[in-house]
């Protein structure tokens, strides 16, 4: 079944607070099986491998990724994640993604109790969503898509994103459940990238891209708005080739989050 499923929903603005950072206890995710052209400027972080293998290795990320930095053009940065935590996280996060108008990332990825991970390389270095403020420094990003497992689940999917989209992120794209990293997965990123510079919208370039006739692929986007039609034009109509027409809503304008997710793709 793959219909496409979108939501609005209020949001209640509310005071962004960093949290202080917790140690876990444990680092198991859940797999991830796994021109910015001529219109902006893109960077491409991914994983492979780990370190003492606390991750299982996603044989395909290279493949995946190298097809999207090959096809999206104008790309400043091609990096694997070796002590990338802090680059997404904290202050750093202006060298790196904020340096670039969209990041594209593959790695393994979770959904904890009030924040989605990401993996890095270092054995048990995970980057968390609420230590995240994406869009306020440098160039500041305008586009985060992560092919991981999880980071757009759901059931607090605001609770999760509050302070990354606070810094005027303009959309994300991901997974509510599970991606797969396979040889029938790994031209994903080169798809994506082909989508996004054809001028289709972000929400369906994502989908059509990440879409797999072997694996049941789980795929969402989501942006914010002042209210609920600015909202759902935002997430209808933003495309690479027109992302800086939308203006960034932050921390003291968002009023709405909207996503929308395809099951089994």
């Amino acid at each position: 079944m793959n219909a496409e499923i979108s939501t609005l929903f209020t949001y209640k603005l509310r005071k962004h607070l960093l949290p202080p950072v917790f140690l876990l206890s444990t680092g198991l995710l859940t797999a991830t099986a796994a021109s910015a052209g001529i219109h902006g400027e893109a960077g491409v972080a991914c994983q492979k491998s780990y370190e003492n293998g606390w991750q299982t290795k996603l044989n395909y990320a290279w493949n995946n990724c190298s097809g999207f930095k090959n096809e999206i053009g104008n790309v400043q940065f091609y990096y694997n994640l070796a002590g990338a935590e802090p680059y997404w996280e904290t202050s750093k996060d202006q060298y790196e993604p904020e340096t670039v108008d969209i990041y594209y990332s593959e790695t393994h990825g979770g959904a904890w109790a009030n924040r989605a991970v990401w993996a890095m390389w270092d054995d048990g270095s995970l980057a968390s969503s609420n230590q995240m403020m994406l869009g306020n420094e440098n160039q500041g990003l305008s586009i985060l898509s992560t092919y991981s497992c999880e980071t757009l689940k759901h059931d607090d999917i605001i609770g999760r994103y509050d302070s990354v989209m606070a810094g005027g992120l303009r959309y994300t794209t991901g997974s509510h459940d599970k991606f797969y990293d396979g040889w029938t997965t790994d031209e994903v990123g080169e798809d994506y990238a082909d989508n996004l510079n054809d001028g289709d919208t972000i929400r369906y370039a994502w989908r059509d891209g990440v879409s797999d006739w072997y694996h049941a692929q789980d795929a969402t986007v989501m942006t914010t708005g002042t209210n609920a039609a600015d909202c759902s034009a935002r997430r209808s109509g933003m495309r690479w080739t027109n992302y800086n027409a939308y203006a960034r809503r932050t921390s003291g304008n968002i009023g709405y989050y909207c996503w929308t997710w395809w099951n089994n793709l």
